[in-house]
C-alpha cells in the first residue's frame, strides 16, 4: 500500500501542497479498512468527510415506505460524508461498501474546516473536488429526468466505465459489484425491468454481464 501522500496526490487534493502542509493533512487523516456490507457511516454519526482509495461504496437513503433509494456510487478518489463544510442540517444517508474489500481515509469536518481556513491551496483543491461530485450528481439527475429508463441505464454503465473500466481487446471490463436491484434503485425504475434490459443488450453483443464482472463493446459505449 502506498503511503497516504501518493493517494493525497493522485487525487488531486493535495497538488500544489508545501511539504509542511501536506504533512499536516496526512498526520489528521486515518486510514481504514473495510468488509462488503460493513457500513462507513450513517445518520446521527460524527461529522466527517471520506476519501475513497480502493474499493466501492453506495451512498443510499431510505425512504418513508421502507425502500432503499441509491443516491450515488463512490469510486476510488472520489469524496463522501459532510462534504458541505459550513451545512448544519440533518443528513439522512448511509454509505455502504459494496465490494469485496474497501480502504478508505477519514478526516473530522471540523479538523479539514479548520486546516482550510489558513491553507488557500488546500481549499482550493478541495473545492474542486467538491464542484467535480456535484457536478456530476447534476449531470446524473438531469439525465434522470429527461431519459427513458435505457438511457439511463447506458448514461451509468457509460459513466462507470469511464471511470473504472479496463481495455481487454476491444471490451472495456468492470468489476461487478451491483445486483440488479441495487440498478434498478439507482435509476428509479425496477429489477424486472432492468433484467429485461441487460438480456435485450446481452442478445446484442454489447454487453456480457455477470456477477463478477461486466463487459461492454466499444460499439455500444460510443453510441
Amino acid at each position: 500500500m502506498e503511503p497516504k501522500n501518493f493517494y493525497l496526490k493522485a487525487f488531486n487534493l493535495a497538488t500544489n501542497l508545501s511539504e509542511t502542509q501536506l504533512a499536516e493533512l496526512t498526520n489528521n487523516i486515518t486510514q481504514k479498512e473495510a468488509r462488503k456490507g460493513q457500513v462507513v457511516y450513517a445518520k446521527g454519526g460524527e461529522k466527517k468527510v471520506f476519501i475513497l482509495v480502493s474499493g466501492r461504496v453506495k451512498i443510499s437513503e431510505i425512504n418513508e415506505k421502507g425502500d432503499e433509494m441509491i443516491k450515488e456510487l463512490i469510486v476510488p478518489g472520489d469524496i463522501f460524508g459532510d462534504v458541505l463544510l459550513n451545512y448544519e442540517g440533518p443528513n439522512y444517508e448511509y454509505a455502504e461498501i459494496i465490494s469485496e474489500r474497501a480502504i478508505y481515509y477519514a478526516i473530522a469536518q471540523e479538523q479539514l474546516a479548520s486546516m482550510m481556513r489558513s491553507n488557500y491551496v488546500l481549499t482550493m483543491n478541495y473545492m474542486a473536488k467538491v464542484n467535480e461530485k456535484f457536478k456530476s450528481l447534476e449531470n446524473r439527475y438531469v439525465n434522470m429526468v429527461t431519459q427513458d429508463v435505457k438511457s439511463r441505464l447506458m448514461y451509468c454503465f457509460k459513466e462507470w466505465a469511464r471511470k473504472e473500466g479496463k481495455r481487454l481487446g476491444n471490451k472495456i471490463v468492470l468489476k461487478n459489484s451491483l445486483t440488479h436491484s441495487d440498478l434498478a434503485n439507482l435509476i428509479s425504475t425496477s429489477r424486472q425491468t432492468v433484467t429485461g434490459i441487460l438480456n435485450e443488450l446481452k442478445e446484442a453483443g454489447e454487453i456480457n454481464y455477470n456477477r463478477r464482472e461486466i463487459e461492454f463493446s466499444e460499439l455500444m459505449l460510443a453510441s
